[in-house]
């Protein structure tokens, strides 16, 4: 149910006739809404950019630019919560807003689009048992029935893999198209490091200037450096009490670099498995390192105090923008990577009883209470 997404885009505004092949113009209409501003914009560095920007006419609104190749962009009205997602392309594109059904707006006009769709489409069936498996999951989690959260979350795992052996079907078929490597970044929390390495390989060559293959082969190069067999990328943050602390400092012990958020159910779900662990076997040499992608102080250290977790906490408090997740190519959590005493990469998200089996491979067996 972890969703992670990074849109980059290349914008230039022309003064020139819509019809220019070489540029594109996106013509508008917002239902039911007749003035406001419209952006057009991109998800960049963690945060959305304005690309361009103007006032809608009686409901209507007209983008004109460049593109390089096909890249996603957003037309968005914060006031009226509306952020429709378009390929843009050097074309006429067509625009149709509904603003109280935005999943029913039109785009016509970007054949990169029509592409997207198909993908779209042929997942709805997938997308509608995942959201009715959600309802489900929330609703037993407020009545705190442990055995059907158990059951939803096995049955979302496994409806996450279909859609995943959707996508590499999808590319296989549409590998000459942004769109593939596109929705391979947008789902890259789900793919290894040799997954990634395969994925690529099947994409055209005619795609590698892509803002979205660059990105893919950046991410592959930091999964290389924090492969299992590699030393753990050092990094200072300030730990709950203001003080910076060195992952370094810790060297020694079997360390375990905990990713997770006070606002993450999982992370939290999870943070139980890992106090277990710490009180097996810390005594013979176990020691954890928090890592928190929370922004507000205040719940990450309540969520710490509440959930009894007595080890070292550290958070630059800057969300998915985490300099450490960043080092690690962390872009879902919980996450974690297992460090020898010589700050050596040993293994990677480890859980529940898959990490109290490698501590006992390492450590040996618990002690009794």
């Amino acid at each position: 149910m972890r969703k992670f997404i990074f849109i980059f885009v290349i914008g230039a505004l022309l003064a020139s006739c819509s019809g220019n092949k070489d540029q594109f113009s996106i013509k508008g209409h917002i239902n039911g809404i007749d003035t406001g501003m419209v952006y057009l914009q991109k998800f960049d560095a963690d945060q959305w950019a304005n690309v361009d920007s103007t006032k809608l006419d009686k409901g209507s609104f007209t983008f004109k630019g460049q593109a390089a190749m096909p890249e996603m962009r957003h037309i968005t009205m914060q006031e009226k919560d509306i952020s429709v997602p378009v390929f843009v392309e050097n074309a006429a594109i067509a625009i149709e807003i509904y603003p109280d059904s935005l999943d029913k707006s039109s785009i016509k006009g970007s054949a990169t689009q029509d592409i997207y769709q198909k993908y779209l489409t042929m997942n709805e069936t997938i997308n509608q048992k995942m959201e009715a498996v959600y309802k489900e999951w929330k609703a037993a989690k407020e009545a705190k029935d442990t055995v059907t959260m158990k059951q939803t979350d096995s049955i979302s795992n496994e409806l996450d893999i279909q859609l995943k052996n959707q996508l590499k079907d999808f590319i296989k078929t549409n590998n000459k198209t942004v769109v593939s490597p596109y929705l391979v970044m947008k789902n890259s929390w789900q793919f290894d490091l040799p997954e990634l390495e395969e994925i690529l390989t099947a994409i055209d060559t005619s795609l590698n200037q892509s803002q979205y293959i660059q990105w893919l082969n950046k991410r592959i190069d930091i999964l290389r450096s924090v492969a299992i067999g590699q030393i753990a990328p050092d990094f200072t943050m300030n730990d709950s009490t203001g003080k910076p602390l060195a992952l370094s400092s810790l060297k020694g012990k079997i360390l375990l670099v905990d990713f997770w958020a006070s606002w993450c159910g999982p992370c939290r779900a999870e943070n139980p498995n890992v106090v277990k662990a710490f009180q097996a076997y810390n005594k013979k040499g176990f020691d954890v390192l928090g890592c928190s992608f929370d922004q507000n102080r205040e719940k990450w250290l309540k969520a710490v105090n509440n959930d009894k977790l007595t080890w070292n906490q550290v958070s630059d408090l800057k969300g998915w923008g985490n300099a450490a997740g960043k080092l690690y190519g962390i872009n879902s959590i919980p996450a974690n990577v297992l460090l020898d005493k010589d700050m050596k990469i040993i293994g990677r998200n480890l859980r529940g009883e898959e990490l109290m089996a490698k501590l006992a491979g390492i450590l040996g067996p618990a002690p009794k209470k």
